[in-house]
């Protein structure tokens, strides 16, 4: 581009010279850059180097300091240096180190951070832009705050500046003539009255004026599109607002329009106004108006004159309403265009009020809404309790105005959430929420007074709870002096709907108890109002839930006995508690709740058949309570629980109220039978019977007095020969022969114990079904079967065994066996199992398990050359004298089962003397496998059934290397000699002393 052209936007030559400024000369002077405070990173880093130098100075000076000694022995290489693994460990040596070590890491440190700070140095030039931008804005911001300071203390010096006077002497003349002196005459002449057909012709020209212009070239606002033409004039209508006429005075359609008359279309106000100051500034306002903004304009400001007279007016109900019938229950307040009138002023708690304003009708953003929303309304703020209530909104009638009917709408919410807050808190208490009492909420949207809440006291006693419109106080009705102190109680609460529930609760509480002490004196019942107990001691009795607690005794009941009641909102329980006096008055040394069950368990009726035989299950469960505390005295588990549904279901309710009208006591038979006081073995536990016994009361006995306990219980398994049973046993023991059911019946004095005589019972009981379950579970066939004696076969090939076992009146046990039987071999270890704990079972196992091996031991014995020794239940020796050889068997677990294992346990010297044949023969044997047997080549495993014949096979093999000459004397003695040891020094092998079985770790004896 030509230099000519230098300037020319757009490539266009300028008419004229170019002037020689340019946009950038124009452009405002550059901020003031700020470099004070700023350091060059090189005097950084070259402190840094000089400081990590001088520390390195004095961190060499002090480890020179330190003094560090060759410790003794240390070794050392040809050139000084300390060998690896000699370290010196020297206190001096390591402080050394730590210092050269803490020098490194804090040096590390600042050169990290130096590091850091020269990559962000990088870009000091724009965080240097920034710096100096922050301070430019701070200063023009105090500028602005400096301008306003300054006009503030000019209005402050301008304060005792003088008004000119007023102009007295015109005023005078004005008032007085109508006119000024020195005002000209300028002469003009009124002009003619129009006829009536000249008015008649104007107005219809006027209409036609009207009616094209706003329908073919006005653009009408949204809320005027309601009009009507008609007498010279234009009526816009906004419903429940306003209607205002306008005319033209011009044919030009640009011309404006001019406000003629107005008319509130809301009650209550004036049908039109009056002619004054307000009609001429609101005729005044609204020509500047239409001149100016048009009709749209002039919708505005009426819109907003009348929301504004509608404040004025509901402003005025509420004063009415301070002044009348809420006379210190409202109090208002005008904040510019909003009304804020607190009602419930005298009540505790937060502030509510509701707060009458106009909101713009623009979103945050400042845009209009669509519709008619776009402008201006009236709108209510609820405060419930110091907090904004969003999710209820108020809404009134815009046509008919009344501050007593929106008062009376926000009235009426808040009476709905408080006792809609109180209905759902008692609904979660456990009487409502079971449905045992009613609870019924009754609301409403407009009218306070509808809103109630009707509680159920007791069976006969309901509240209605009401709220006062005007005070906001809880009211109860009916009046009652019972109902006034908890109106009393409600009228303190600061947090109703949270917390007035209480009081109510309280209220149930009192009504009952007044209930049950007015019907208890009618049964006879002594009302004990003395019996102050301690907080504590009701604690630790009662339920934590309890509010209120009566205590009762009848005439005749021992004075260390009372019947209590316990009420809270989980209902009403009835106690039988034991007292006992002390210095400090009266303590609870038990109770006992009385299992009560019907239509409403948790409310029982308080009707006089119900106490009085309530007293007889008292009087009842106080000879059961001392039953309970033997229980407890022997430590035996038991529990107390109302009979099943089952045995009162064809009884009326009003009957099954009381549960059987006895409960019924468990016992945990286990714990009973192997109590220290029952001396019993714990073998005895749960082996033969169901865990749980069952005791429950009969009646008493019209002739004496005596109270009949039924027993009942239940075997695991039903007993086969029932009826040759029962002719062993007492006659008041029942058997049932298809579920195992059994019973018996004990009579005796109200308050003894009964603990003993069913243990006795059980006993009896107990050693007949060990038998029975034992034989049966093993399947072994019983021959007979008696309280005193059981006969079983355990074996029947290749022989048939049996046991016979019985049972002494000491309770030991006896196992006798028939001549010839081969368990007679190890029948002092299995009679000492037989009494250890499960040891019938133990020795029935034994017995079969054993029976292979005893089989092919007796047969063994028979040889002369060999005896059997048995060591234990699980360990035997046989032992050969020709060839000598001495066999080991033992009885061990591998790979969870039982295995027999059979080993040479030959002491050294038979080994070296044996003949290499027979060696190599067992070494054959030790190696080959069979059925259910597989050689180890130090021995043989074999399973419980197969031993028989691998003992055969191998007894087979020594009786093939004997010599054919018979025995010498020294082998004859020698064998004796052992059989002599193995008697006379067996350990638990010895007749007659207690033999136990063998508790050694590798003779585990698996039994299943």
């Amino acid at each position: 581009m030509a230099d000519g052209l230098k300037g020319a936007p757009n490539g266009a030559i300028p008419n004229g010279d170019v002037p020689e400024t340019t946009g950038l000369q124009e452009a405002p002077a550059e901020i003031e850059h700020i470099t004070m405070g700023y350091q060059p990173l090189s005097r950084l880093v070259s402190r840094l180097a000089q400081e990590t130098f001088n520390n390195l100075g004095e961190v060499v000076n002090a480890m020179s300091e330190l003094t560090v000694s060759k410790p003794a022995g240390q070794m050392s290489s040809a050139y000084g240096n300390h060998v690896n693994g000699n370290a010196n460990v020297s206190a001096a040596n390591v402080e050394k180190k730590m210092l050269l070590m803490r020098f490194a890491q804090a040096r590390r440190d600042q050169f990290i951070k130096t590091l850091v700070l020269s990559q962000w140095s990088r870009q000091a030039g724009d965080v240097s832009k920034a710096i100096d931008l922050k301070v430019w804005l701070d200063r023009q911001r105090a500028l602005y705050e400096e301008a306003g300071a300054w006009m503030g203390e000019l209005k402050r010096n301008l304060e005792p500046a003088k008004m000119p006077n007023p102009d007295l002497r015109t005023a005078l003349e004005v008032l007085s003539t109508g006119k000024a002196s020195w005002m000209p005459d300028l002469g003009y002449l009124p002009p003619d009255p129009l006829t009536p057909e000249e008015m008649l012709k104007t107005l219809r020209k006027i209409n036609t004026l009207l009616s094209i212009r706003l329908n073919l070239e006005e653009t009408l606002p949204p809320h005027f599109k309601t009009f009507t033409v008609a007498d010279g004039r234009a009526t816009f209508t906004v419903p429940s607002e306003f209607e205002v006429d306008v005319s033209i005075a011009e044919e030009d359609s640009s011309s404006q329009f001019y406000f003629i008359d107005f008319r509130f279309l809301f009650k209550p106000s004036p049908t039109e106004l009056p002619d004054g100051r307000i009609r001429a500034q609101l005729e005044g306002k609204a020509n500047d108006v239409l001149k100016n903004e048009g009709l749209a304009g002039l919708y505005l400001f009426l819109h907003e004159f009348v929301l504004t007279h509608k404040i004025g007016v509901l402003r005025r109900q509420a004063l009415e309403m301070s002044r009348g019938n809420w006379t210190e229950s409202v109090r208002l307040e005008i904040v510019r265009r909003t009304l804020v009138l607190q009602y419930w002023t005298n009540r505790p708690g937060g502030k509510s009020w509701i707060e009458i304003g106009i909101k713009s009708g623009r979103l945050k953003e400042g845009k209009l809404l669509p519709g008619e929303e776009s402008t201006s309304y009236l709108d209510i703020r609820w405060m419930r309790e110091n907090r904004e209530v969003k999710e209820i909104p108020i809404t009134f009638d815009s046509a008919n105005l009344s501050m007593e009917a929106i008062l009376n709408k926000a009235i009426a919410l808040h009476t709905t959430y408080i006792l809609s807050s109180m209905h759902s808190r008692l609904s979660t208490l456990a009487l409502f929420a079971q449905k045992s009492l009613a609870l019924s909420l009754s609301t409403s949207d407009t009218e306070p007074m509808s809103c109630s809440l009707q509680v159920q006291l007791t069976a006969t006693e309901t509240a209605t709870i009401l709220v006062e419109p005007t005070t906001g106080r809880f009211a109860l009705n009916p009046p009652s002096l019972l109902f006034g102190r908890a109106e009393y109680e409600l009228n303190r609460i600061v947090n109703p709907a949270a917390d007035a529930f209480m009081p109510i609760a309280n209220l149930r509480c009192l009504a009952v108890e007044q209930e049950v002490e007015t019907r208890a004196r009618c049964v006879g019942w002594k009302i004990l109002k003395t019996m102050n107990l301690k907080q504590e001691e009701m604690k630790r009795i009662f339920p934590r839930d309890t509010l209120r607690i009566s205590f009762f005794r009848r005439d005749g009941w021992l004075e260390n006995f009372i019947l209590a009641v316990s009420i809270s909102m989980a209902g009403e329980i009835w106690w039988i508690a034991e007292i006992y006096q002390n210095d400090s008055g009266y303590s609870v040394n038990n109770a006992i709740r009385i299992p009560i069950r019907s239509e409403t368990p948790n409310v029982p009726p308080t009707s006089y058949s119900f106490l009085c035989r309530l007293e007889g299950v008292a009087a009842s469960m106080i000879s059961h309570y001392v039953n309970t505390r033997d229980l407890a005295r022997r430590g035996v588990a038991h529990s107390l629980r109302p009979p099943s549904n089952s045995s009162s279901s064809t009884s009326s309710s009003e009957n099954s109220s009381l549960a059987g009208q006895i409960p019924t006591l468990f016992v945990q038979l286990s714990s009973l039978l192997c109590s220290p006081e029952s001396s019993l073995r714990p073998t005895v536990q749960t082996t033969w019977a169901k865990d749980v016994l069952r005791i429950s009361y009969s009646g008493t006995s019209i002739e004496d007095g005596k109270l009949y306990s039924t027993i009942e219980a239940r075997l695991k398994e039903p007993l086969p020969g029932v009826d040759i049973i029962n002719d062993r046993l007492d006659e008041d023991v029942v058997f049932h022969p298809k579920t195992g059911a059994f019973a018996f019946q004990l009579k005796t004095p109200v308050g003894t114990s009964i603990i003993d005589p069913i243990i006795t019972r059980l006993k009896r009981i107990g050693r007949l079904t060990r038998f029975v379950d034992v034989v049966r579970r093993i399947k072994l066939k019983c021959e007979t079967i008696s309280l005193s004696r059981i006969v079983f076969v355990y074996n029947t090939t290749p022989l048939l065994l049996k046991a016979d076992i019985g049972l002494g009146t000491d309770g030991t046990m006896s196992l006798n066996l028939d001549k010839g039987n081969p368990h007679l071999l190890i029948k002092d270890f299995l009679l000492a199992f037989l009494n250890n704990d499960n040891g019938l079972e133990h020795v029935t196992l034994l017995l079969r398990l054993t029976a292979p091996l005893v089989l092919a031991l007796d047969k063994i014995s028979r040889n002369v050359n060999a005896i059997v020794l048995p060591r234990s239940i699980d360990h035997y020796h046989v032992r050969y004298s020709n060839p000598p050889c001495t066999i080991s068997i033992r009885l061990r677990q591998r790979r969870d089962e039982n295995k027999w294992f059979i080993s040479d346990a030959s002491d050294q010297n038979t080994l070296e003397s044996r003949k290499p044949e027979f060696k190599e023969a067992l070494k054959d044997l030790f190696m080959s496998d069979g059925p259910d047997w597989k050689g180890l080549r130090t021995g043989i495993a074999t399973g419980m059934m197969a031993v028989g014949d691998v003992l055969d096979q191998l007894d087979n093999l020594v009786r093939r290397f004997q010599q054919n000459s018979p025995p010498t004397a020294s082998d004859a003695a020698g064998i004796n000699q052992t059989a002599t040891a193995g008697k006379d020094k067996p350990g638990p092998n010895a007749k007659g002393s207690n033999p136990q079985p063998n508790n050694k770790k590798d003779n585990v004896v698996v039994l299943d």
